[in-house]
């Protein structure tokens, strides 16, 4: 799934889309001194830094996301790249085993170097099928006895954005609450699931023992992540962020930046699921595109391109920069001779008329 695209061509987009008058990525985003600004508008009168992890600016946000998850306890941390494993560690000290089972389109598997294994001292398996989701049948083929926990991520990424059907993930938690497996949730967009399956944050995450959440993705944060569990599994998971360097002194503008995210774009979601499914199914009747899932399930999609990604990368830029649209991200993937791109709905997209941006893609799809 390596993608080469050269430098000149990413330069030559970057400056494209710096002078582009709309794109369909998304939420709006401020300059760096705008959203300073914004932050200290944001900030009370009494509100104070968080210092090491203390305060009640950090505390009332944890506090506040673990209550919109259903969990007893939440910890704001620097990145998922330190929260998953962190929660896999833990779940393989309470079991003493150290077995993950994981998708093989896992981030932990294609983005973080093996980290969970160099670093944590995990030890990986992958289960399934890289086109689809985990199903129970692929968790059962699975040897248990030094599993420690289950590793899912809703929606999947690499594979557009698709979710296991509800009743096969019921049946998934069930059958590792059974074996002593935990269930870590991969949410890092979480935010779009609810609306996908009809059904509340809570109780997507009852199903699982541990849950990690971004606030940049679909929430336009600046950066930052919570790791949401029971109290126990906090507290040792805050001795695990301390071990790891994650406690660090202050976090207060990611955590101020998280919270206004949260308020502002949380409530759009179940809009960008409605919005990116019809979008995605009037894309699939186009020519020269292939729309994955054909049907969105979620605020994402991916669409497949006949191209090689350095020649599809150009025709992205030449068309953003005669145009001043931005209709697409550079591709992320290259696979069976098919370019990938990554569309993720949120305010830029549904500022326009979807007429607006399939007009557009018609045009783009004639310079191919």
């Amino acid at each position: 799934m390596s993608v080469s695209i050269s430098e000149k061509t990413k330069q030559a987009y970057q400056h494209a889309v710096e002078q582009a008058s709309v794109s369909l990525l998304r939420q709006p985003q401020n300059s760096m001194a705008d959203e300073l600004r914004l932050l200290a508008e944001q900030l009370q009168p009494n509100e104070k830094r968080d210092v090491y992890g203390g305060g009640s600016l950090i505390n009332d946000f944890e506090d506040e996301v673990a209550e919109l998850l259903g969990k007893p306890a939440a910890l704001f941390l620097p990145t998922g790249t330190l929260a998953q494993p962190l929660a896999l560690r833990v779940h393989a000290d309470e079991r003493q085993r150290n077995g993950v089972a994981l998708h093989p389109t896992s981030h932990l598997m294609l983005h973080e170097h093996m980290g969970f294994e160099a670093l944590w001292k995990l030890n990986g398996t992958t289960t399934g099928f890289a086109d689809n989701p985990i199903t129970l049948n692929d968790l059962k083929s699975v040897q248990t006895d030094d599993l420690a926990s289950v590793l899912l991520e809703l929606p999947m990424r690499e594979i557009g954005g698709q979710l296991p059907n509800w009743d096969d993930l019921v049946m998934q938690s069930e059958w590792a609450r059974q074996h002593n497996i935990a269930m870590h949730l991969d949410g890092a967009r979480l935010w779009q699931v609810p609306a996908a399956y009809g059904c509340s944050l809570p109780e997507v995450c009852e199903l699982f023992d541990s849950v990690y959440v971004s606030f940049y993705k679909d929430l336009g944060g600046i950066s930052g992540a919570i790791l949401a569990g029971s109290e126990g599994f906090i507290e040792q998971a805050k001795i695990w962020a301390r071990r790891a360097g994650g406690n660090i002194i202050t976090q207060y503008p990611q955590v101020l930046s998280a919270r206004h995210g949260l308020k502002e774009n949380l409530p759009i979601m179940p809009e960008a699921v409605n919005y990116a499914r019809a979008l995605g199914e009037a894309l699939s009747a186009l020519n020269g595109v292939r729309v994955n899932p054909e049907t969105p399930q979620v605020a994402m999609f991916h669409l497949h391109f006949a191209l090689k990604a350095n020649e599809l990368s150009e025709k992205i830029t030449d068309y953003a920069s005669n145009t001043g649209v931005v209709l697409l991200p550079l591709p992320r993937a290259e696979m069976n001779n098919e370019a990938i791109c990554e569309v993720s709905i949120g305010r830029n997209a549904m500022s326009q008329p979807q007429s607006f941006w399939l007009r557009h893609f018609k045009a783009f799809l004639d310079t191919l």
